[in-house]
C-alpha cells in the first residue's frame, strides 16, 4: 500500500468513525432527553414540548436552574459519555474481531467462524442504524408521535365547536369582585387516605364551598399556561398555532390577540385585573398572555423579589408563604379602592420534580412532598380565612383550581395507580348556586365562572366551554353531551383553521 493510499484510507477510517459517533449521539441523545422529560414532567404530549420549543423557552435558562443543570448533565453529557464508550467498546471489538479472523488458526470450526463473521459484520455496519431506529421507536411512544400525526389530518372538532364569546351576549346580574387561586398541580388524589394516610386537602374541604367531584383534563390543558387559557380563554393551547406560512421561524408577538377571555370580559364591565405569582413571567409566556388580556397589574418573580437572595427563594422565584403576603397586602388595597376586581394567583411549592419547601412549611416540620401538598392547602385556606375574617366574601368570590393533574413528583406512582384521576376545584361564596352536573373541563370554566360572580351567559356557553352554573333564577342551560371528553381526547388538537385565526394579529 503506497502513503498516498494508506493515508486515504486512514482518512476513510476516521470519516466513518466519527460518523458512527455522532448516529449514537443523536440515538442516545433522544432517549436520555425522554427520560429526563419523564423523570421532571411525567408523560408530557408532542404539543407540550413544541410548545415550550418554540413559544416558552426564553424564560426557561433563568427559572430553574436546577432544572438546566439536570438537562445539561442528563441529557447532553451523559450522551456524550455513552456514545465516546460504545464507539471505544466498538473500536476495540472491532480490532480484536479483524485479527482473529486473519489469524483463523484458533477457529478450526466453520460453525464459530461464521458467527464470528456475522458478529463482525453487524458491529462494522449495522449496529448505529439498529441503535438509532430503537431510539427513535422510543421517542416516537415518549411523546405520542402517532397522535400528533393524526393531529395534522383529522377532523377539524374545533371550528365545529368553537363557539366565539363576541357572539354571546354577557350581562352583569349582581357582578361581585373575583378571586381566583391556581394551586400547582393540585388534584383530588391528595384527598384519599388510602394513598397517603389522611386526606391532605382537608383544610381546603372545611371552607364547604362547591366542587365538581370530576373535573378532567382534556388535550391541550395538561401545563400551567395551558390550564390558564382553557379555564380563561375556553380554548386549548397548541404549538401549531404559532407558526404559520410567512411567519415560519418566527415567534407570534401577542398571546391569543382574538380569542376573548375572562380579562377582556371583566375589563369591559369595569373591573381591575390583577395578577401575582411568584414564578418568572417570561416563563412559557405567561406574563405576555396575562397583559394581552386586559390585566393592568402584572407581578411575577423579578417584581416581588425586592432584594431578595437566590437563598430566600426556590429555583422557580417566590416561595408561596412570600406570594400570599403580597396577595393579602394587594387584596386590602383593591377592597380600600371599592371598584370592582379580579385578583388572579398562581401557587409553586407543589411542582415536581421535588416540590419546594418554604420557610413557613419548613417551621411546621415538613420534611416531604406530601407534607408540601398539605403546607400549600393549608397556605389557600389560610388566606380565604383572612377573607372571611375580613368580611370580604360580601362582596368577593373566590375559585380555587388546580391548574392541571400533577406530572413527575416524589408520589408519583401513588397517584397514577387510581383508575382515573382529577383536578381539584372550590367556587366559595355563594350558597344558592346550582351545580348542573359533577362532570366539568377546563374550558367550563369561563362561563362557570361569569356566572358564578353574578353575570348572566347567554345560553350558558363560551369558548368551547359550557356553564356548569346557575343562579336559582336563571334559564336553563345546555349540557353538553356525553361523550364530549372522548370526542376532545381524539381530535380537540387536530388542525384548524378558526384556532388557527385567534393567533393572528388582531384586526379589532
Amino acid at each position: 500500500m503506497t502513503p498516498a493510499s494508506h493515508s486515504s484510507h486512514h482518512h476513510r477510517h476516521l470519516t466513518r468513525l466519527l460518523l458512527r459517533f455522532l448516529v449514537y449521539l443523536l440515538a442516545l441523545f433522544l432517549v436520555c432527553m425522554g427520560l429526563w422529560v419523564n423523570d421532571n414532567f411525567g408523560e408530557p404530549s408532542l404539543e407540550q414540548v413544541l410548545y415550550h420549543l418554540q413559544f416558552g423557552m426564553e424564560g426557561l435558562v433563568d427559572t430553574d436552574a436546577q432544572l438546566i443543570h439536570s438537562f445539561i448533565q442528563q441529557a447532553l453529557l451523559l450522551p456524550l459519555l455513552l456514545a465516546l464508550l460504545v464507539v471505544g467498546f466498538e473500536f476495540v471489538s472491532g480490532y480484536y474481531l479483524s485479527r482473529t479472523l486473519h489469524h483463523p488458526a484458533g477457529w478450526a470450526h466453520s460453525q464459530a467462524r461464521r458467527a464470528l463473521k456475522v458478529s463482525y459484520w453487524v458491529i462494522s455496519h449495522r449496529a448505529p442504524v439498529y441503535v438509532l431506529m430503537s431510539a427513535l421507536a422510543y421517542f416516537c411512544v415518549q411523546f405520542s408521535m402517532l397522535a400528533y400525526l393524526h393531529s395534522q389530518f383529522g377532523r377539524d372538532y374545533f371550528s365545529e365547536h368553537y363557539l366565539d364569546p363576541r357572539k354571546v351576549t354577557i350581562t352583569a346580574r349582581q357582578p361581585l369582585n373575583l378571586v381566583l387561586i391556581y394551586v400547582e398541580s393540585l388534584e383530588n388524589s391528595y384527598r384519599d387516605p388510602a394513598l397517603f394516610g389522611s386526606n391532605l386537602l382537608a383544610s381546603l374541604d372545611a371552607l364547604n364551598g362547591l366542587r365538581f367531584e370530576r373535573f378532567r383534563q382534556a388535550p391541550g390543558t395538561g401545563w400551567t399556561i395551558a390550564g390558564i387559557t382553557a379555564t380563561q380563554c375556553a380554548v386549548p393551547l397548541k404549538s401549531v398555532s404559532l407558526y404559520n406560512g410567512n411567519d415560519q421561524g418566527h415567534n407570534i408577538k401577542s398571546f391569543l390577540p382574538n380569542a376573548v377571555c375572562l380579562g377582556d370580559i371583566l375589563h369591559d364591565f369595569g373591573y381591575r385585573n390583577v395578577y401575582m405569582g411568584g414564578d418568572a413571567l417570561s416563563f412559557s409566556g405567561k406574563g405576555r398572555f396575562f397583559l394581552d388580556h386586559h390585566y393592568s397589574e402584572v407581578y411575577g418573580r423579578e417584581e416581588l423579589k425586592q432584594g431578595r437572595s437566590k437563598a430566600d427563594m426556590n429555583f422557580w422565584g417566590l416561595y408561596d408563604d412570600d406570594l400570599f403576603v403580597y396577595a393579602r397586602a394587594r387584596l386590602q388595597a383593591l377592597q380600600r379602592e371599592g371598584k370592582p376586581f379580579n385578583l388572579t394567583l398562581t401557587t409553586i411549592d407543589t411542582h415536581g420534580p421535588d416540590g419546594h419547601f418554604s420557610r413557613h412549611c419548613q417551621q411546621r416540620g415538613v420534611t416531604d412532598f406530601p407534607g408540601i401538598v398539605r403546607c400549600t392547602a393549608d397556605q389557600v385556606a389560610s388566606f380565604v380565612q383572612f377573607m372571611q375574617r375580613k368580611g370580604y366574601l360580601a362582596n368577593t368570590r373566590v375559585v380555587i383550581l388546580g391548574d392541571h393533574l400533577a406530572m413527575s413528583n416524589p408520589v408519583y406512582k401513588q397517584l397514577d395507580s387510581l383508575q382515573q384521576r382529577t383536578i381539584y376545584n372550590q367556587f366559595i361564596g355563594l350558597p344558592s348556586a346550582q351545580k348542573l352536573r359533577e362532570q366539568v373541563l377546563h374550558f367550563d370554566m369561563l362561563p362557570s365562572i361569569l356566572e358564578f360572580i353574578g353575570f348572566n351567559v347567554e345560553g350558558g356557553r363560551l369558548g368551547l366551554g359550557y356553564s356548569a352554573i346557575k343562579a336559582p333564577k336563571d334559564v336553563d342551560m345546555p349540557l353538553p353531551e356525553a361523550t364530549i371528553f372522548e370526542e376532545m381526547d381524539k381530535d380537540l388538537l387536530n388542525e384548524s383553521d378558526t384556532y388557527l385565526q385567534l393567533w393572528k394579529p388582531s384586526v379589532h
